[in-house]
């Protein structure tokens, strides 16, 4: 199938022009995620498509790629940018700012109040735990302070040490032999 360079042209013109939403949606990704990490990818993602359309845009109009298909489509994805894409592009830009605005003031309010309430949180856990530590260390300084009363006495190293005595006076001797 012979198609002419004008109508060759043309034709690739057209569909640059409609290939100009692909380039739309891909901006409005990049609008919403302001990584470079999606900007590359979206500019990646586009060429790639636009490579696949342009071929196969060649092979409808005939076995190879012209270079007139090639440039009537960089042309119309370029006519599309320039003309309605920069109209899109102002209101895009207002919504995405009053997106980002108002999801801004979302997330901040509800910023302060997860920060008050998990201030709440920490006042109270820390006057809980510094109560309960406090508890624990009088606990232990009374577990290591001996009994006063002599009756209450079990075992106390100072008693035994005024007496004379050492833990190994009441240890029972033993030998063990085996049997064969």
């Amino acid at each position: 199938m012979y198609v002419s360079i004008p109508d060759c042209f043309m034709i690739a013109f057209f569909a640059g022009l409609v290939f100009g939403l692909v380039y739309e949606a891909l901006r409005i990704v990049r609008l919403i995620l302001r990584f470079k990490a999606a900007v590359f990818l979206c500019d990646v993602l586009f060429f790639v498509l636009a490579a696949l359309g342009v071929m196969t845009l060649s092979k409808s109009l005939g076995n190879y790629v012209r270079i007139y298909t090639v440039l009537g489509f960089g042309a119309g994805v370029f006519t599309y940018i320039v003309t309605v894409g920069r109209l899109l592009n102002l209101a895009e830009s207002a919504a995405s700012s009053a997106w980002r605005k108002t999801i801004g003031k979302l997330l901040s309010k509800i910023g302060r109040f997860a920060k008050t309430s998990f201030g709440t949180i920490r006042q109270k856990s820390l006057s809980a735990f510094s109560k309960i530590s406090k508890d624990l260390k009088k606990r232990t300084e009374n577990h290591d302070r001996h009994l006063k009363s002599s009756d209450q006495k079990l075992y106390n190293k100072e008693r035994l040490k005024k007496l004379g005595e050492g833990e190994h006076v009441h240890a029972v001797k033993a030998k063990i032999t085996r049997s064969s």
